[in-house]
């Protein structure tokens, strides 16, 4: 008796962009959207600029490891390590958005706000996973009972590292590679060091954890941390809108 070979359902592909008459692309489905950005993941790896993000974590490892070598650490000192090194991760990871892959590429199948999404998240994931291994490090040069809150830190190196992406994107709206690069970071260290200027009943950094305004401190970072994401939000948009 015959068999019947089994039939293969129909696979249904994502449709592509086509072209109108006019010559102007057709927007794409976000399914064929999403997996375009995916794959835009390794070329945007191979050309967003690493050395600054490099340097600093060469700097950064070189700081946690040296400073007060072999002793234990106070937590007013470890705080300003951790407090410089957000800072300057925050301004290295800046250089993922002005490489030459930054400017607008027309009627591109992935709108440049997911193209700048994936740019920001590249550095700045790295950026933040440097930063947590700096912290974790100093962890075992503190004194027993040192109090040193991952959580209120991170808020603030979140702050920094918003700031410095921001800036980037919008400064590479009107110049091209690591000038607008330069003008992030000044962006971003000038809003820092005026934070550091404030009267000290206002000031943003308490000296030490539990401090007698470390709390009031943290709930301002809280409040500023969707502030520079928003920016970057609105910074990101496509240039043709």
């Amino acid at each position: 008796m015959p068999v019947t070979p089994p039939v293969t359902p129909p696979v249904t592909l994502p449709a592509r962009p086509q072209a109108s008459s006019a010559g102007t692309a057709v927007p794409a489905p976000p399914p064929y959207r999403w997996r375009v950005a995916l794959l835009l993941v390794r070329p945007l790896a191979r050309a967003i600029d690493w050395g600054p993000l490099v340097v600093v974590a060469a700097f950064t490892t070189g700081l946690v490891s040296l400073v007060e070598y072999g002793q234990a650490l106070a937590g007013g000192d470890a705080l300003v390590l951790m407090r410089v090194c957000g800072t300057l991760l925050g301004a290295a990871a800046a250089f993922g958005l002005v490489d030459a892959m930054s400017a607008d590429l027309g009627a591109a199948a992935v709108p440049r706000w997911v193209r700048q999404a994936l740019r920001c998240l590249l550095p700045g994931g790295a950026a933040i996973a440097i930063w947590l291994a700096a912290f974790s490090s100093l962890l075992t040069r503190l004194p027993e009972g040192a109090l040193f809150p991952v959580g209120d830190l991170l808020i603030e190196a979140g702050v920094c590292l918003g700031i410095a992406l921001a800036a980037a994107a919008t400064a590479v709206r009107f110049a091209p590679g690591r000038q607008a690069a330069m003008a992030a970071v000044v962006v971003q260290l000038a809003m820092v060091l005026g934070t550091i200027l404030l009267p000290e009943q206002v000031r943003l950094w308490p000296p030490t954890c539990g401090f007698g305004y470390w709390d009031q401190a943290h709930l301002f970072w809280l409040a500023m941390l969707p502030l520079p994401y928003l920016w970057l939000t609105i910074a990101g948009r496509d240039l043709r809108r």
